[in-house]
């Protein structure tokens, strides 16, 4: 066989692989997603939510029903490259807690459950920022990013998270843009 002729056959077989697995990931992105799973794992979202957003002295997400919004958001709002890799990767999450814990994220201690929630987190980054919008655009939000983004609007917009959570005040006096917060001041809740 000639050089020229067998750097030809490889580079073919490498255009074919990469082809393959490039149809394969935009197959898993754009097929219906499994709403029964997502549905099934709302215990799971609950505990997730309420480890980003713990109860202190204010409520925390579970307290004021964050993953409601969430799966609303989740199962109508959601385009479908972002909802699949939503539910992969709270499969990963499954996968990753049982491995390295050997029980679900549910039974986790707190340091567990931060150290999932860690781990999650520096996987949906990139290094370089014009990769990491790249990313989104074309093939959905990571994981990560979902969760915690529909997590804390869901907190926000709560009756228990906008009033016990943040400073609420109905009908604010006069426009003001900017005010010094004083110590120990909670966030405003209205804009």
């Amino acid at each position: 066989m000639k050089r020229r002729k067998a750097i030809g056959t490889l580079l073919l077989a490498g255009g074919a692989v990469a082809a393959g697995f490039a149809g394969y990931v935009w197959f898993t992105l754009t097929k219906t997603p499994d709403r029964e799973y997502l549905l099934s794992r709302s215990p799971l979202l609950i505990d997730l939510a309420e480890a980003i957003l713990p109860a202190t002295d204010t409520p925390g997400a579970r307290e004021a029903g964050a993953v409601n919004y969430m799966m609303r958001l989740l199962n109508d709002c959601t385009d479908t490259p972002t909802l699949n890799r939503f539910i992969e990767g709270l499969r990963d999450l499954e996968t990753y807690t049982l491995y390295h814990f050997h029980h679900p994220f549910s039974e986790c201690l707190e340091t567990e459950k931060q150290s999932v929630l860690a781990h999650f987190e520096q996987q949906a980054h990139r290094d370089h920022p014009v990769l990491e919008k790249v990313e989104k655009k074309i093939i959905g939000k990571p994981f990560f990013t979902t969760l915690k983004s529909y997590s804390v609007q869901g907190y926000c917009i709560s009756e228990k998270g906008a009033s016990l959570g943040m400073r609420y005040l109905a009908v604010p006096g006069q426009y003001l843009s900017c005010i010094p917060l004083e110590p120990n001041q909670k966030a405003w809740a209205t804009k």
